[in-house]
């Protein structure tokens, strides 16, 4: 699905893809199944915070203040939603205890997905996390620019977030668009799908919900799906779930793609019932 020509957020100059120094970059990329020994190895790292983005959350300089330029605003950090200088902690948190559907993006970018979900679906509650604090900076102007009230945003990285803020089986959808496959063997540890993630998205996305990841890296298609497909919790890529999220725009680099010719690779993992 592409963009509507006659939806109002494809027609505000907010949403417009700029030229960018966008690149095919290494195609390569190359995995094995998992022996117990490396699947042991993953989660001792996940219960030891390696490979997070910016080092853990609670080691900021004043992790339990938010920036200045984030005070009442639509945003968060996962450790100063106390922040006695802003009413961004008690908003947030009221939003959550919503019976709203709740859905969330992982590493948004720009956040064009994202904002025009939110723009299409008042009646749903957003959340996207983008460690890239620039980029989130960027985010909240167009967040505010738009008028949105269903959007919240946070440059947490999502695997210390989730955990700590998101009751198990509140999301209806994650989307986690084209992340970083995380090439080099020293960065591997960086990567966001491994099996500790695919457990924290199983708790936490409900029972007919489900998972959407694209990629423009076949090989790291591959790895997703194995990882997810293998896990009880989830069902096989069910094509026929995209229509729960047309229509839609593309993300910035899913719009290079298109316009490149390039190929993307995308999978709908629902959230089985457990018996």
């Amino acid at each position: 699905m592409t963009q509507s020509p006659n939806h109002p957020i494809s027609q505000s100059p907010i949403l417009t893809y700029a030229p960018t120094t966008f690149s095919q970059g290494r195609m390569d990329f190359a995995w094995e199944e998992l022996s117990e020994a490396e699947r042991a190895q993953l989660y001792a790292d996940w219960e030891a915070g390696r490979g997070l983005i910016g080092g853990h959350p609670r080691h900021r300089p004043g992790a339990d203040r938010l920036s200045v330029w984030g005070l009442n605003r639509p945003f968060f950090r996962v450790y100063a939603l106390d922040d006695p200088r802003c009413d961004n902690g008690p908003r947030f948190r009221a939003a959550l205890a919503s019976d709203l559907p709740l859905e969330i993006e992982v590493g948004y970018g720009r956040g064009d997905f994202l904002l025009d979900r939110a723009v299409r679906h008042p009646q749903r509650l957003f959340i996207g996390y983008e460690v890239k604090t620039k980029a989130t900076r960027l985010a909240l102007t167009r967040v505010e620019k738009l008028g949105l009230e269903n959007l919240w945003l946070s440059d947490d990285d999502a695997r210390v977030s989730l955990p700590e803020l998101i009751p198990d089986g509140r999301l209806d959808a994650v989307h986690v668009l084209f992340p970083d496959p995380w090439w080099k063997e020293q960065h591997k540890i960086k990567r966001l799908f491994a099996p500790p993630f695919v457990d924290l998205l199983a708790a936490k996305i409900r029972p007919g919900g489900f998972l959407h990841f694209k990629s423009d890296v076949e090989g790291y298609g591959e790895l997703v799906r194995y990882l997810v497909e293998q896990h009880p919790a989830f069902g096989a890529h069910d094509p026929a779930l995209e229509e729960r999220i047309a229509p839609h725009v593309p993300t910035h680099r899913e719009h290079w793609c298109q316009v490149n010719g390039k190929p993307v690779w995308a999978f709908f993992f629902p959230r089985r019932e457990l018996r």
